[in-house]
């Protein structure tokens, strides 16, 4: 009678549970990112012959965190974020609709800057200081130098966007909610290369500053932003072929009609002495049809040694006119 009773008190707990559904945002939505690391130019120069450093500029590298910002589609405000990896991943986000931005995080220089509002989410890069640099022509077509503020190059950042994103209230017992997110460069990857110079041996080091540059560039729409700065790069150097070259990366030209873009190559000799040599390229900035992004000076340089007396390199402030000071931007 006793096991009877048993039996019958257990199908009665048994059959009077139901199963309810457990809601777990967390655990339910998936990222997926297609990330696109490459930069999508031609080389002038194998890339297997190119220093590490800049086969890196082209070729990109993977990163190892991505951000990923819900941002309120009416008020622009963050609502909430998370991380992933270069892959993506399962996020945490409570149930509305949403304008995503997903960006990388691991760089040592460029950074991103005023995530509270998807309109004013930015990235950008440190400042190296500030030097007289080549700024524009005068009535004369003779260039003016002025005080320019130079940044460090900027590695890149991957940037995917999505807006109004729908996630639904669902339960573990639903199938998972996929968002597909592609991701690429924010960046503009240039091949330079100064073709014609002469006594290269003479060269300890060269690097390159690069004006009318965009200072920073918003990460939901494009836009570049603040104002123009010079960025700087280093150069290197090509003893078979007589030629100096780089890869550097940029937000972009900032866009002014009147914006002159010059190069201003500084070479230093062995003595530690240094000259400079500045080149108009504008046109090839400006040139819709440069699209391999290959900036190419033809004038010829020649470099005198540190022993010269023909006004090659001599610490002369009217050869090499340059100020370091701090500007607040």
């Amino acid at each position: 009678m006793k096991r009877v009773f048993f039996l019958f008190w257990v199908v009665l707990i048994i059959t009077s549970c139901r199963r309810e559904p457990l809601y777990d945002a967390d655990s339910s939505v998936y990222l997926k990112l297609n990330l696109r690391i490459a930069s999508n130019i031609t080389l002038a120069t194998p890339i297997d012959n190119l220093p590490t450093d800049l086969r890196t500029k082209v070729e990109g590298r993977t990163p190892e965190r991505m951000q990923v910002n819900f941002y309120d589609c009416d008020t622009h405000a963050l609502v909430s974020k998370t991380f992933v990896g270069a892959d993506g991943g399962f996020i945490e986000v409570a149930p509305g609709t949403y304008d995503l931005i997903v960006y990388s995080i691991d760089s040592d220089v460029s950074q991103v800057e005023n995530g509270n509002s998807r309109g004013s989410i930015c990235a950008t890069t440190s400042q190296a200081g500030s030097y007289n640099l080549p700024q524009a022509y005068d009535n004369s077509q003779n260039m003016q130098k002025g005080l320019y503020v130079v940044m460090n190059e900027p590695d890149h950042i991957y940037v995917g966007r999505k807006n109004n994103v729908t996630i639904p209230e669902h339960s573990v017992a639903d199938e998972t909610i996929n968002i597909y997110v592609d991701a690429q460069t924010l960046l503009d990857t240039y091949m330079l290369r100064i073709t014609q110079v002469s006594s290269i041996e003479n060269i300890a080091s060269a690097k390159v500053y690069i004006t009318g540059q965009a200072q920073a560039k918003a990460l939901w729409d494009s836009r570049y932003l603040r104002g123009q700065v010079a960025i700087l790069s280093n150069c290197y150097t090509n003893p078979a072929q007589g030629e100096l070259f780089t890869v550097f990366n940029t937000f972009g030209k900032y866009p002014n009609a009147t914006n002159n873009i010059f190069l201003t190559v500084e070479l230093t000799n062995v003595s530690g002495d240094k000259r400079e040599y500045v080149f108009d390229v504008t046109d090839q900035f400006d040139n819709p049809d440069n699209t391999d992004h290959i900036i190419e000076v033809s004038d010829p340089i020649d470099v005198p040694d540190s022993g010269s007396d023909s006004g090659g390199f001599k610490p002369d402030v009217d050869d090499w006119d340059e100020e370091h000071k701090d500007i607040d931007i």
